[in-house]
């Protein structure tokens, strides 16, 4: 009896860790319905700005306010209420978020099909309207402080 007993806590056990593990998927895949499609396509539009960045990827407005929820989401707080009071025109907006979301200048310049160069004079006209000292980080105060 023993044998059988111990054959069956097994199997019990087995089937546990099985159903554990696919409770855990469940939980992912739910989470991830509370978002709407068009939300659930910008963070793969994120995921490529970041893994293989090209010209085209965000096509309209809509799609951009969308990933601006998911930077949001992903990276904490809302960086358009911060900045706000500074008046930023529609492209430093989302030059800002795409700092937020930590892309490279080089990702950046690909994205809007502009040099890297023209990245850094925007950059700079964003920290004068931010009122940062010129040692300061731009990327590093929109990426911690706002």
């Amino acid at each position: 009896m023993d044998a059988y007993s111990d054959n069956w806590n097994a199997c019990l056990l087995f089937r546990n860790k099985q159903l554990t593990k696919q409770l855990k998927d469940y939980q992912k895949v739910s989470a991830l319905v509370e978002y709407s499609s068009s939300q659930i396509v910008a963070m793969g539009q994120l995921l490529r700005l970041h893994k293989n960045p090209s010209y085209g990827i965000i096509n309209d407005e809509s799609e951009w306010e969308n990933l601006f929820v998911v930077i949001d989401l992903l990276y904490g707080g809302c960086l358009s209420e911060g900045l706000s009071s500074y008046r930023l025109g529609v492209q430093e907006l989302k030059l800002c978020y795409l700092v937020r979301a930590r892309l490279s200048n080089k990702a950046i310049a690909t994205l809007f099909n502009i040099t890297t160069r023209s990245v850094l004079k925007a950059k700079q006209r964003i920290k004068i309207k931010l009122i940062l000292s010129g040692v300061d980080s731009l990327d590093k105060y929109i990426q911690q402080y706002l």
